[in-house]
């Protein structure tokens, strides 16, 4: 979630799920100020979306120093490519 965006519940558990079950390593995480694309997505049709983000941990955003750890890094994609793999197999219903 970020200060533009209020991710669906279901979006949010079946992320946690996927990334329990495929034993990659995640945390919650929720943005006080700033935004990402997510609300652009959520908000790109008059029905809207359901939406979900991944967002990778860094130190010093948007400097030339910006850091990220590599294995931050590499669960990131991880993550997306299992929900991806597994997106239709989760039951979206109310």
């Amino acid at each position: 979630m970020d200060s533009q965006t209020i991710c669906d519940y279901r979006m949010v558990d079946f992320m946690k799920k996927t990334a329990d079950k495929h034993k990659i390593k995640w945390q919650p995480e929720i943005l006080p100020a700033g935004g990402t694309d997510t609300a652009g997505i959520q908000r790109n049709n008059p029905s809207g979306a359901i939406a979900g983000a991944v967002s990778i941990p860094t130190r010093h955003i948007h400097q030339s120093v910006e850091m990220a750890n590599k294995q931050d890094i590499r669960d990131s994609i991880d993550l997306l490519r299992r929900c991806l793999e597994d997106i239709d197999t989760y039951d979206w219903a109310f």
